[in-house]
């Protein structure tokens, strides 16, 4: 009889994981909105192909790959519906995936990753001759699907998180940072009492949805800055959503100085607060995948309570207190005495 491989197993497991097929499907399927396409009572797949335009054949073993991910179902009468999981590749299901899987550029900047690894800029640079935010700057509206996908995002990563953040804010906040308003919606939805003013680039600032100001009157306002230059003092609480792991540790220590000085400027008790992941110090913590995302993207990175607690020393500011919520935590930041 042959010997069993002790190493089978796992080597399966590593070929698994090499597999680029499953996400190149999704890419397909969201590029090309089939899942737009698909109504509720389920379409014919000749009938699909004939809507999108698209090679019937090719597209029927599409879906048929579609099925082993459980996006898609085909039954007996060749009719395809969505599964619960498909839904979230539609464009109109809130917290829809659809722009994310359908950004090819972000799949294309992994190809340098081991330069990146060894010293070199960040991936996505490399593969792209520009930085991630650069080059959303230079196209408008894939600037607008970014920040529409990063407001729907907010809601799904900092609603857990609301309860905790709210203790901890003050009546003027300041959302630094904050994209086209995902984290002040939440804010102002959950304490009447505080009033927001969220600063991001001008054009960002300039896709913040209008109803947000007339839905809130008196209590929020959209201002242009770059908070690498300058955070505008007279708030008590600075908030800042999954910004600095954006950033190297140079760059994320000089944003938190200017918030402390800020702070520091407006009230004694005028508090930093970070919405971030706060990594293991030690084991397999699957949220390193996301630290090596930030390390090819943009060159920032994910960081422990140790870490977040040296940034902070950095700029000057305390570690109060930690709270976990979701995916995030809730870091919260006090100047120095």
């Amino acid at each position: 009889m042959p010997v069993p491989d002790p190493l089978d197993h796992e080597r399966r497991r590593l070929a698994g994981l090499f597999d680029i097929a499953p996400s190149r499907v999704l890419y397909a399927l969201c590029t090309l909105r089939v899942a737009d396409r698909v109504p509720r009572d389920g379409i014919k797949a000749g009938d699909l192909a004939e809507v999108l335009g698209l090679h019937r054949d090719r597209l029927t073993r599409l879906i048929r790959a579609a099925e082993t991910l459980d996006v898609l179902h085909v039954d007996a009468g060749d009719t395809v519906r969505l599964t619960p999981a498909g839904t979230l590749l539609r464009s109109d299901t809130p917290g829809s995936l659809r722009a994310e899987f359908s950004d090819n550029s972000l799949f294309t900047a992994w190809g340098p990753f081991a330069e990146t690894v060894s010293g070199g800029r960040p991936s996505y640079e490399l593969a792209h001759g520009t930085a991630i935010f650069d080059s959303l700057g230079d196209d408008r509206e894939a600037l607008r699907t970014f920040h529409e996908h990063m407001r729907m995002r907010a809601h799904q990563l900092y609603r857990p998180l609301l309860p905790a953040l709210l203790r901890h804010c003050g009546p003027r906040v300041l959302d630094l940072g904050g994209g086209t308003g995902g984290l002040s919606e939440l804010l102002l939805a959950g304490d009447d009492r505080i009033q927001v003013t969220l600063t991001d680039l001008p054009d960002v600032v300039g896709l913040v949805p209008k109803e947000l100001s007339r839905r809130h009157p008196g209590r929020f306002r959209a201002e242009p800055g770059d908070m690498r230059t300058s955070v505008p003092e007279g708030h008590d609480t600075y908030v800042l959503g999954s910004i600095l792991h954006d950033w190297p540790d140079d760059v994320a220590a000089g944003i938190l100085t200017g918030c402390a000085e800020a702070a520091r400027r407006t009230s004694a008790d005028a508090t930093v607060v970070l919405l971030e992941r706060v990594l293991d110090d030690a084991g397999p913590d699957p949220r390193r995948m996301d630290d090596m995302w930030m390390m090819a993207m943009t060159g920032g990175r994910e960081r422990t309570r140790a870490e977040w607690t040296g940034l902070a020393a950095v700029a000057g500011l305390d570690l109060r207190t930690v709270e976990h919520g979701g995916e995030l935590s809730a870091v919260v930041l006090a100047p120095k005495g």
